[in-house]
């Protein structure tokens, strides 16, 4: 550089050589005070390294009009090594930019095989004899103000606008921009970078894809430039030396392994520039495929020929099918390659399923060879035990065979139900052994043989199911078919007053028999025995009473005897209507029966048929206390712990202590002697059972005698010591504390007499039903229903009852259901 830029102490503003090649060069080096001096003659090889960053350190740095802007959204700045590696492919591709623009003349190189091309040389002027080479700045210049055709061309779409203002202001197309046309020619392109630097930081990276024609030169220079390239391409040098072309093998494994082949290469119209604005920030990317992160690898990359540059060899079409082929052999490869993966898996499939096959037909073969085994013991057993056979099998040995067959072949015994081999095998042998067994006798024998087989066949492997749904064991099938015959022949022939040897029997086989066997037994066979011998018993003419044959089955039929207790019950009122208190054989029969009555239907019972025979006899009973006769005293008194305590204080009090209290009074009016009055009456009251001598109704009497007694001493006249005897015995009694329970006892007995009626003691069954009903607050009152046959209804509470026979029928369910007394009562309690 010739001039200085400062003159005169001022420094000028245009924009100067040095100027537009610093920021189209940003790999110049910064220029010493020696290039200052000289200029374009400075020794180069003296020039000192520049630093680079946001523009230069030194005053002469000039802001650039013509110096591409762009904004950078994020990233890092590069390290001055990389920089530099960058700045070496930027000169090279500015070069390569020169060579394509002028052609060799031996051609321009191929698309496939890349030559490197001889720098680009301008001589700087006329008056210069030496050839100049172009510097980057100046390279980049003439591209600026190299005219673009299509500059607007977008109008045509438009009202042109643009294009109109543009006009009307003085510009000419073609030319650049200013007032003299100095400005430049192409608009600066936006260009997006990496990292977060500011403006400029990154102008080295602009890429130079517009292609420029520099200027012309003379021909003497086009001559020297053309001899300079084709010398260049055998020269050895630096300069002429050939790049060596790179190839990318890719082996088949290679290729398996990416598992793709080569993909298509984009057209062009694949390179347009996209804005993507889908994320937080505007991206400018440069085709399509950059939206899916799909990048061609570098062997891949389309060899995109510059604007304008013209290729000598050729051959679109050939390149083309080259590459079709390529392309589908590496389908061919990975097809291949995948069906070969698919074939080995199948192959390993189809040996695991070999392998299972082989297990399955080992097990199965298994199988077979233990079911022969089964079969030909089944076989072996049906053979031996037909009566033809020349070896019958014994039980021994068919006990042998099931303890082999739930050994070792359980599954099979299970699932072929070989258990029904018995039927077959072990009946005919145990019915031949009962054939001449007597229950009766000899009721124990053959139970150890039955629990044996209760063992082997009593089990859920051995059981069997039957055609209306049920299941029984062979074990039940084997008591049911050969060991209840005879016992249905025993029981058939049993006499019902010998109960012991049926019971006996029973209990010892108890535990070898099923439960639903024994209640078969009970309920079919033994319960219509004893139904029928009730029906046959006459408790006035039969020897035998009915409990001593009926009761020991108690325990092992319970409830299921009440049925035959209402006849029972009826026979021995019939039999007690003739009945005198004196006979005791009454209370013999009846004892055995409290603990089997319910003790409502007992009381009943007694209340209905003793009680009023026991009334009588107290009203036949003759008190004379000169000479008295106890026995219908005692018989009435035997009674006591039988007949309910309500009964026999009614008892008393109505049949007994009138008249007693009428002979004291008779008595004492006759001037009797009152220690033979006291010892009278110290005797009946020790006569007294413990039960009714504390009770308040007994106490009461015994203090009105005393009353009575008392005022018979205090008449005109009066024995020695005969008040002493009365206070004697006032006192004892106050000791006793009856006295003034008794006065009250006494006090509400006569206001009770005043104000209602006295209970008599109930004589028929519907006098005592309807004193239960009073007794437990419940309605007992005839009914409006009436139903054909059953005579008078009566309302029992919420229950339809009526009376026959001194039985309780109680309507349920359209039927009528006998019920004791007791459960009538707690039926329609528990309904209220």
């Amino acid at each position: 550089m010739a001039d200085s830029d400062v003159e005169d102490g001022m420094e000028k503003f245009e924009v100067t050589d040095a100027d537009l090649q610093f920021p189209f060069n940003t790999n110049r080096r910064r220029q010493t005070k020696h290039q200052a001096t000289y200029g374009i003659w400075a020794d180069s090889d003296e020039e000192g390294e520049e630093r680079r960053g946001f523009g230069s350190s030194g005053r002469g740095g000039k802001f650039d009009p013509h110096h591409e802007m762009t904004f950078v959204s994020h990233g890092f700045k590069k390290t001055a090594k990389e920089e530099a590696a960058e700045g070496e492919e930027e000169e090279m591709d500015d070069e390569e930019f020169m060579r394509t623009q002028f052609p060799m003349e031996f051609g321009a190189r191929a698309s496939f095989i890349p030559t490197p091309a001889p720098p680009v040389e301008q001589t700087p002027s006329t008056s210069s004899g030496t050839s100049k080479r172009l510097t980057n700045a100046e390279i980049k210049h003439a591209k600026l103000m190299k005219a673009d055709k299509n500059l607007g061309s977008w109008e045509k779409h438009t009202k042109g606008i643009g294009q109109k203002l543009l006009l009307q202001m003085g510009y000419i197309p073609g030319k650049g921009l200013g007032k003299a046309n100095q400005g430049i020619v192409r608009p600066v392109e936006a260009t997006k970078h990496k990292g977060k630097a500011a403006v400029g930081a990154y102008a080295r990276d602009r890429p130079s894809r517009i292609p420029i024609i520099p200027e012309s030169v003379d021909s003497d220079v086009e001559e020297e430039q053309e001899f300079q390239k084709e010398l260049a391409q055998w020269k050895k040098g630096p300069e002429g030396k050939k790049q060596k072309l790179k190839y990318n093998y890719k082996t088949v494994e290679e290729l398996k392994k990416s598992g793709v082949g080569k993909k298509r290469k984009d057209s062009k119209a694949s390179k347009v520039k996209v804005i993507d604005m889908t994320g937080p920030e505007k991206k400018v990317l440069a085709g399509y495929g950059a939206i899916g992160q799909q990048h061609d690898r570098p062997d891949e990359e389309e060899d995109v020929s510059l604007e304008g540059a013209k290729k000598a060899f050729e051959m679109r079409e050939l390149e083309h099918n080259l590459q079709i082929l390529v392309e589908m052999s590496e389908q061919r490869i990975i097809q291949h390659d995948r069906q070969l993966q698919y074939e080995e898996d199948m192959v390993v499939n189809l040996q695991h399923e070999r392998d299972k096959l082989s297990g399955i037909l080992q097990q199965e073969e298994r199988v077979i060879s233990r079911l022969q085994k089964v079969m030909d013991l089944v076989d072996s057993c049906e053979e031996r035990s037909k009566p033809s056979s020349d070896d019958p099998m014994t039980l021994d040995e068919c006990v042998q065979v099931y303890e082999l067959l739930q050994g070792e072949y359980a599954e099979e015994y299970r699932a072929f139900e070989l258990s029904q081999l018995a039927v077959i095998a072990v009946f005919p042998h145990i019915k031949q052994m009962l054939a001449i067994w007597n229950p009766i006798k000899d009721n124990r024998e053959h139970i150890e043989l039955f629990q044996k087989w209760k063992d082997i066949l009593d089990n859920s492997d051995s059981r069997i199911a039957l055609p209306d749904g049920t299941s029984i064991t062979m074990y039940e099938r084997l008591v049911w078919e050969v060991w209840m015959p005879n016992i249905r022949r025993t029981i058939s022939n049993w006499n019902v007053k010998e109960s012991d040897v049926i019971i006996e029997l029973l209990e010892n086989w108890l535990p070898q028999l099923p439960k639903w066997v024994l209640q078969n037994i009970l309920d079919q066979l033994v319960f219509p025995k004893l139904q029928a011998a009730v029906e046959e018993w006459n408790p006035l003419t039969d020897v035998v009473p009915v409990h001593s044959w009926l009761h020991p089955w108690l325990p092992l039929m319970g409830e299921k005897l009440e049925p035959i207790y209402t006849p029972i019950r009826q026979k021995l009122s019939h039999a007690l209507v003739n009945w005198h208190p004196s006979d005791s054989s009454a209370k013999t029969i009846l004892m055995p029966w409290k603990r089997v009555f319910s003790q409502g239907t007992m009381e009943a019972f007694v209340i209905r048929n003793i009680v009023p025979k026991l009334a009588v006899c107290l009203q036949e009973f003759v008190i004379n206390p000169y000479q008295q006769h106890l026995e219908p005293f005692h018989w009435v008194m035997a009674w006591d712990d039988f007949v309910p305590k309500t009964a026999m204080l009614s008892l008393f009090e109505k049949h007994f202590f009138p008249k007693w209290l009428q002979v004291l009074s008779s008595w004492l009016n006759n001037r009797p002697n009152y220690e033979e009055v006291t010892k009278w009456y110290k005797g009946w009251k020790n006569l007294m059972p413990e039960r009714l001598i504390n009770e308040p109704i007994v106490k009461a009497q015994f203090h009105q005698a005393l009353q009575i007694m008392d005022r018979s001493t205090t008449g005109t006249y009066s024995q020695p010591g005969a008040r002493e005897s009365m206070a004697y015995l006032q006192n004892v009694e106050i000791q006793q504390g009856g006295s003034p329970m008794a006065d009250r006892w006494a006090q509400g007995r006569q206001e009770r007499q005043v104000a209602a009626p006295h209970v008599s003691v109930p004589t028929t069954f519907r006098d005592l039903v309807e004193k239960k009903a009073q007794d437990n607050g419940i309605l007992f009152v005839p009914s409006q229903h009436r139903y054909e046959g059953k005579g008078t209804v009566y309302n029992f509470g919420p229950l339809a009852v009526y009376l026959e026979r001194g039985v309780v029928f109680v309507h349920q369910a359209d039927i009528w259901v006998p019920m004791s007394l007791q459960t009538v009562v707690d039926k329609a309690l528990a309904m209220s």
